[in-house]
């Protein structure tokens, strides 16, 4: 094994690294994700690390092997990330920047400097662009989960996608359970539904819940 001596370049790439970590891990801390500017900056510096100690020991010729085995443990992170909430899942965006940002920081670690570049540029026009996209269609095709509890004497399923369709939205049953409750005696349904249709015709039903005298209670879930 040929001895080991830190280099300039060495020290260049490792700063490079931190320095797109940082832009990328920006982006996630601004929208308060998981990971943030620390744990994106630690990925890119890693994948960097990684690569750089690669090509010292193993040469070009162990790469496809050192790329791999990093993508693999770069895996086990990005699924900590995600999680899933009350009708969603949550976490994969932050997940993609986590597997892209050790792609950028490999990319850094084998001196491809100008290809880094242009991928923390496209990484973060997608974040940020798209996102602006996003929100334009989100006005016209807003999706957001309900879990709506209401008597079974007053009122049915079947009213309530009638109620739905009445705002013009699009809906999608996911389930409907009964139960009873041991005070009363009064058989309850609880309904979950996937609602489509502008933030104004949603916000319009929404209203509409809140005042309803058989609506017992009301959850709402953005999608994401």
């Amino acid at each position: 094994m040929s001895e080991f001596h830190i280099e300039y370049p060495m020290i260049i790439k490792l700063a490079v690294a931190m320095l797109a970590g940082f832009l990328l891990g920006l982006e996630r801390e601004v929208q308060r994700k998981a990971a943030g500017v620390r744990t994106i900056t630690l990925i890119c510096m890693s994948s960097a690390l990684f690569s750089i100690l690669s090509i010292h020991f193993g040469g070009l010729q162990s790469g496809d092997r050192i790329a791999s085995n990093i993508l693999t443990g770069v895996g086990f992170i990005g699924a900590g990330v995600i999680f899933r909430g009350g009708f969603t899942i949550d976490g994969i965006t932050t997940a993609a920047v986590i597997w892209i940002s050790s792609a950028i920081g490999m990319a850094i670690g084998v001196g491809k400097y100008d290809l880094a570049a242009f991928a923390v540029f496209f990484t973060l026009f997608t974040l940020w662009g798209f996102s602006y996209a996003e929100r334009i269609i989100s006005r016209q095709r807003e999706r957001r989960y309900y879990a709506i509890q209401y008597a079974e004497n007053t009122l049915s399923p079947e009213a309530m996608i009638e109620l739905f369709g009445s705002y013009r939205l699009r809906t999608l049953a996911i389930s409907t359970t009964k139960s009873t409750e041991k005070e009363t005696g009064l058989i309850v349904y609880e309904g979950k539904y996937e609602l489509t249709g502008s933030i104004a015709h949603l916000t319009a039903m929404n209203d509409a819940l809140l005042a309803h005298r058989d609506v017992i209670k009301f959850e709402v879930e953005l999608a994401k």
